[in-house]
């Protein structure tokens, strides 16, 4: 039981760092393989359309600019992934063999060039500072509503994840799609503990009794894990408060449960989760 393709996404900013750091943690623990999708406008072709679109034509001076600037945006990504590959002992560049962690070349749109990756991509690492802006949170909707692939939203020290770990588990199909996709984590948790929201819980969509959840845990050699009820009138504030009370330093849950327009317009408990700018790493699935 373990991750062996790992995604990750990179813009040329300072959270970069955070979710290069996890990548490469995960590889090393996992002897797995990190792509690196670089994610960021092509301003080039945005501007000559743009002109196209207007009548108008960009000078050479104007496009060797962008094209300058967007090389070094692919340069500072390369120096920070190779950076993170060398702390963490991962082998930078592509090739064969695992551990190992490189740069895709970027040749298409982000969001595509993020689907195509994502479809046999057993883990996406994201930055929770790089959430922040409309591009990054657009990616994150788009990786788990439209690709359905899992997302470890990184926060903190990557070797946290070695430590407790908490589920927050209703019975739904999206809290089951993350806990099967978080199992190489769970399996390398010191503790697991089941938060359950007592004002949340759907008994007429979904079964939220613990003891299949742990019998399935316990199947895949993982452990029970330890219920823990929690209440709050906020079910995603109460979770995580709940799970930072037990220095977990994971927290697994379903994405999106309730449809995406109630939830943008009403909050759920998916917002909470991502709001915070501490607390436990999370694992989304949709």
């Amino acid at each position: 039981m373990s991750l062996k393709r790992i995604l990750t996404v990179a813009s040329g900013g300072a959270a970069d760092s955070s979710a290069l750091a996890f990548a490469a943690w995960l590889a090393g623990q996992h002897d797995a393989v990190v792509a690196v999708v670089p994610a960021y406008p092509d301003s080039a072709i945005d501007m000559i359309a743009l002109g196209m679109t207007l009548g108008a034509t960009l000078s050479r001076d104007a496009i060797e600019e962008l094209a300058a600037a967007e090389r070094d945006i692919q340069d500072r990504i390369e120096s920070a992934a190779r950076k993170a590959a060398g702390a963490a002992d991962v082998t930078y560049g592509a090739g064969e063999g695992a551990p190992r962690l490189s740069v895709v070349v970027r040749g298409l749109r982000p969001a595509l060039a993020l689907s195509r990756h994502a479809a046999l991509a057993d883990l996406v690492v994201m930055a929770h500072e790089g959430l922040q802006g409309e591009p990054g949170h657009e990616l994150l909707g788009q990786i788990l509503l439209a690709d359905r692939a899992p997302v470890l939203i990184a926060r903190g020290e990557p070797d946290r994840l070695s430590g407790p770990a908490a589920i927050a588990w209703d019975g739904s199909p999206q809290a089951g799609r993350a806990v099967r996709a978080a199992l190489p984590l769970l399996a390398m948790a010191s503790s697991i503990h089941v938060l359950q929201c007592i004002s949340s819980l759907d008994r007429r969509a979904a079964d939220p009794d613990i003891d299949p959840l742990n019998a399935y845990l316990k199947l895949h050699g993982v452990g029970a894990g330890v219920p823990t009820l929690v209440e709050g009138a906020d079910e995603g504030a109460a979770l995580v408060a709940t799970a930072e009370a037990v220095q977990a330093g994971l927290l697994v849950a379903g994405a999106w449960g309730h449809s995406r327009l109630r939830e943008t317009v009403f909050g759920g408990a998916t917002r909470t989760f991502l709001r915070g700018k501490n607390g436990p790493s999370l694992l989304l699935a949709h």
